[in-house]
């Protein structure tokens, strides 16, 4: 599914129709207090529907001036756009080569940074561009001429004080979730320099690590525990995979 309009009219048809029905069925209760909001989210619960009635006719646009196009959305716990099929919603926007766990939802009001790193996955400099994600969590941002991809190029969606960071390898499949970012914290871990790893073996390494925490040993958000405990688990459980640590000591190289 290429036409991002298309997309975002799919989004809008899922997200504001029954979340008007949950605003209505949905309002506190004066007498049990303010609720308490869990810890270490990742969103704004204030833009939570804010412009979903608007998706149907806005367009997504593209900040940037090049013609490499590259676009997404932005996942996590606690999105709270929680109403929509997670089965359905990936028929309809399937990805090529990955997905986001099961219980991440989109994010509203994130900022999006295009951006080149360090050996340690560390911004190194400032943004080469930044948006800012739509109320169904969709980005677009225009990657410059002069710029390649490989882990030397990332994506960081950047939220208070919690972050997802994404190597952009290629032009697809750039969702922006926790896996990708605990695989950044894992390599660092494991003394390798991020932006001295080829694409075809950081591929190789996504997906071994995506297969760790989504197949072989399913991890999923667990409610209130908020996005750090989420990354710290999907992180273990990768450090646990021998398949992964195998590749991963392969490319190990000391630093001098």
């Amino acid at each position: 599914m290429s036409d991002p309009r298309l997309r975002t009219l799919l989004v809008a048809i899922l997200v504001a129709i029954p979340g008007l029905l949950w605003l209505g069925a949905c309002e506190p209760d004066p007498d049990n207090g303010p609720s308490e909001e869990p810890e270490g989210v990742f969103f704004d619960e204030d833009l939570l529907f804010e412009g979903a009635t608007d998706l149907a006719t806005e367009e997504l646009a593209c900040v940037g001036e090049s013609d490499r196009m590259l676009r997404g959305m932005v996942l996590a716990p606690d999105g709270r756009m929680a109403l929509r099929s997670p089965t359905l919603l990936d028929r309809l926007m399937p990805t090529a080569h990955a997905a986001p766990l099961e219980g991440e939802l989109p994010v509203a009001g994130v900022v999006v940074s295009l951006t080149t790193v360090d050996e340690r996955g560390e911004p190194a400099g400032d943004p080469l561009v930044e948006t800012e994600t739509n109320a169904a969590g969709l980005w677009c941002v225009a990657m410059p001429d002069d710029v390649e991809f490989g882990p030397a190029t990332m994506l960081i969606a950047r939220h208070g004080e919690h972050r997802l960071r994404r190597p952009v390898l290629h032009g697809d499949d750039l969702d922006i979730y926790s896996q990708p970012e605990a695989l950044v914290r894992l390599l660092v871990e494991e003394g390798l320099l991020v932006t001295e790893i080829d694409v075809d073996s950081y591929l190789n390494l996504d997906v071994m690590a995506q297969t760790a925490v989504d197949l072989l040993r399913p991890q999923t958000p667990r409610p209130g525990a908020g996005l750090d405990s989420l990354l710290d688990r999907l992180q273990r459980a990768m450090s646990e995979d021998a398949r992964l640590m195998a590749a991963i000591e392969r490319l190990y190289s000391p630093t001098p």
